[in-house]
């Protein structure tokens, strides 16, 4: 999004823009987690659940507030453990639909 000037009301109230609330998939009741340096205001949303947000035209996977970020390690260990899982016999089946 590009940057925006946005006023504050005489209670301070700050509106955010809509395509914001939509890129962020913000909703009502949603909580923003407020932090000060010098005079840069930062607004976090904080939210405890994962899943799939709106970014835009895609849908990302969040995976939360707290959550532990996957390293290339751990993202090498699922993808191995999934693969013993389903046998090379998935990879097969998937590359003969892409020929027909």
């Amino acid at each position: 999004m590009k940057k925006a000037l946005v006023p504050i009301d005489k209670a301070g109230r700050v509106v955010l823009p809509k395509d914001l609330r939509q890129e962020l998939a913000i909703k009502p009741g949603d909580l923003l987690k407020i932090s000060v340096r010098g005079n840069e205001v930062t607004l976090r949303l904080a939210r405890e659940t994962s899943g799939f947000v709106r970014r835009g035209r895609a849908l990302v996977f969040s995976s939360g507030e707290g959550a532990n970020l996957l390293d290339n390690e751990i993202v090498d260990s699922i993808l191995a453990d999934e693969r013993e899982r389903t046998g090379p016999g998935i990879a097969r089946k998937i590359s003969s639909q892409k020929h027909k």
